[in-house]
């Protein structure tokens, strides 16, 4: 299973997006709806004298239609729009965290199995040498501190593997748990590697990039823009529901009809909507505040996981050139001198070990190197 296979099992196996996806459903039938007119209003009212002689038996019909839409309709559908590309960016965006949470995993997993196998390496290298320590010592060649020191040191690293096999039994844990598939603790086949590779790019043009194009800043400026649009609808309903029809009368006992245009709308003389239109002005600044805000946030996530990330490869590099290297000419020297038996058995052990601790630290460094550059791929919000 190589890291994409995990992600695009883990992305389709997830019960937290799946639940989202549906959001972009009701925000879509939000939109249709937004985009509806209101339907025409007929009102008939039919009038017949019972006591009062007065009143002549009539009928009245009134056809009118809500003009208020012409102005309205589209500033809800503008709004609604941009609520259904907020929440696009929202679902974009959880698909990221979700990505890089499962490259944090997988990675865990990778770093655990190449943990044993280094652990197991030293241990095995450890065994052997007792046993070459218990030949010689029947000849005279080694001391019982020898064989005390060693039989300390392999019951040591045999705790090493002891360990190292359960956290990586939890890692694979974790990691079926983040795929969505039975929590069991068999074995996963993983085809990554810890490399860390080279970033071309500079942070400059990683920030630039990000802060056009990540979807939490789109997700900011679509929520702007909706509040701007919010504004002017709530601006448009001070002269709120405006009718325009034709009215229809006729008397039967005077004979008499009449037809004429109907016209109706609400007087703004207490209730100007001032309130809601404030509302939506404070709106509109919180939503540029928020943008600025989160641009500063990203900015600082990339600079940092940026930062981190180089300085690791730094130390990776200095380790493969520098220290390795020396570790593995002192090992070379003290092998031959101990097979000579010119140097203590101790020396020539600790060698060893110090050699494989190296290994351990530069598994470390990639192990860390690895995760900053999954942090810094979530904070500019692409695959680099």
């Amino acid at each position: 299973m190589t890291l994409e296979n995990a992600i695009e099992i883990g992305i389709k196996n997830n019960l937290s997006l799946q639940t989202q996806l549906r959001n972009i459903g009701i925000s879509n039938a939000e939109l249709i709806q937004a985009g509806f007119y209101s339907n025409p209003r007929l009102e008939t009212i039919f009038k017949k004298p019972t006591k009062d002689k007065s009143l002549h038996t009539n009928i009245e019909v009134d056809l009118s239609f809500v003009l208020s839409d012409l102005w309205q309709v589209p500033l809800r559908k503008k709004i609604a729009q941009y609520d259904l590309e907020a929440k696009t960016y929202e679902i974009i965006n959880h698909i990221l965290n979700l990505r890089q949470q499962i490259q944090s995993v997988y990675i865990s997993c990778v770093y655990h199995q190449e943990y044993l196998q280094l652990v197991k390496e030293i241990t095995a290298t450890i065994n052997n040498l007792k046993k070459r320590i218990e030949y010689r010592y029947q000849f005279g060649y080694a001391t019982k501190l020898d064989i005390y020191f060693t039989q300390g040191k392999l019951g040591e690293w045999k705790t090493k593997v002891l360990q190292a096999t359960c956290d990586l039994k939890k890692a694979y844990i974790d990691l079926r748990q983040t795929l969505g598939g039975n929590i069991v603790v068999t074995p996963l086949k993983l085809c990554q590697t810890l490399e860390a590779p080279l970033i071309n790019s500079t942070l400059q043009d990683l920030t630039t990039f990000s802060l056009a194009s990540h979807p939490l800043i789109l997700l900011q400026e679509a929520t702007i823009n909706s509040a701007q649009k919010n504004i002017s609808y709530e601006r448009s309903k001070i002269f709120d529901n405006v009718n325009i029809g034709v009215s229809y009368e006729q008397d039967f006992e005077k004979k008499a009809t009449g037809v004429g245009p109907l016209v109706s709308f609400d007087i703004p003389l207490f209730n100007a909507n001032y309130g809601n239109i404030e509302k939506a002005k404070f709106v509109y600044k919180k939503a540029k505040k928020a943008l600025e805000n989160q641009k500063q946030m990203l900015t600082k996530q990339i600079t940092t996981s940026y930062i981190h990330y180089s300085c690791h490869l730094e130390q990776i590099e200095h380790y493969k050139k520098s220290v390795m290297p020396s570790i593995r000419k002192a090992l070379v020297f003290s092998k031959e001198y101990f097979d000579r038996m010119q140097m203590p058995l101790i020396v020539f052990l600790e060698t060893q070990i110090e050699l494989h601790m190296h290994k351990i630290q530069l598994l470390d460094l990639a192990y860390k190197a690895a995760l900053a550059y999954a942090q810094l791929e979530l904070a500019i919000g692409t695959k680099l």
